[in-house]
Parts: C-alpha cells; sequence; structure tokens
C-alpha cells in the first residue's frame, strides 16, 4: 500500500530508516523492501515536487494508521 500510495503523486518521493544513509525510491517496490524495515522502526520520507508536501502528509497518515487506508 506504501508504495502504491507513492504512486499516485507526481512529486519523487523517497525513504530510508531514521539514522541511515541509504535512501530508496518510495515508487519501487523492491527499493522498498531492501530497507528492511521492522515493525517498530521509523522511517523519514521525503519529497520534491509540486505535490510533495501533500504526499508526505499522505504516507505519514497511512503510516500512522498502520496501512489502514479507511482511518
Amino acid at each position: 500500500m506504501f508504495v502504491q500510495t507513492a504512486s499516485k503523486f507526481e512529486t519523487d518521493i523517497s525513504v530510508r530508516k531514521a539514522g541511515g544513509e541509504t535512501e530508496v525510491d518510495a515508487k519501487s517496490s523492491i527499493a522498498v523492501l531492501s530497507l528492511g524495515v521492522g515493525p517498530d522502526e521509523e522511517i523519514v520520507i521525503t519529497a520534491d515536487g509540486s505535490d510533495g508536501e501533500q504526499a508526505v502528509e499522505r504516507l505519514v497518515e497511512l503510516v500512522q494508521n498502520d496501512f489502514d487506508l479507511d482511518s
């Protein structure tokens, strides 16, 4: 759901583990999975583009709601 949601935005979106240096494309399933983020780990989401702020807000909301799109 994370990658599907990120892909709805035109902006470039990146994600990395908090404290980590490896930043990956949030629109790539393989790249996101390669981070190996566990359930209690924090991530950092960044976006650069016209709808970047909206993209980050939506992805943060998605993660905070345990990927429940109806929340």
